[in-house]
């Protein structure tokens, strides 16, 4: 019973970081309680079927920054058959979201890599 005590008692003195002596020498415990970083999501609001990021805007228009949606494009792919984006092409907005297009199928098509490079070069 002694035993378990003192095991017990050196335990918890181990888990709340107090010293002590041991053969001369001092030992401090290096527990350290587990923390969870909190991640903060940026702050979002909607309208129609498009959700924007509060506070960002584009660079180039100044109009508020689209949160993409992962949903949007998979429902693009779908109505085309796919189930993911083919090698060489690229989604493209026909109205660009920093225009103000929305992020929803209906405004999505699909581009040679090439072609939506030079298309959205343009749009800048």
């Amino acid at each position: 019973m002694k035993k378990i005590l003192s095991f017990l008692l050196i335990g918890i003195l181990l888990s709340s970081g107090v010293s002590f002596a041991r053969g001369g020498s001092y030992y401090k415990s290096s527990y350290k309680p587990y923390t969870v970083k909190s991640y903060t999501k940026a702050p979002t609001y909607k309208s129609g079927k498009t959700t924007y990021y509060t506070g960002k805007t584009y660079k180039t228009t100044g109009l508020p920054k689209v949160k993409r949606s992962e949903t949007a494009k998979e429902q693009f792919l779908k109505s085309k058959g796919l189930k993911k984006v083919p090698q060489g092409y690229q989604i493209d907005h026909l109205v660009p979201l920093s225009k103000g297009g929305a992020d929803s199928p209906e405004n999505m098509q699909l581009l040679p890599t090439a072609v939506h490079k030079q298309k959205t070069a343009s749009e800048r």
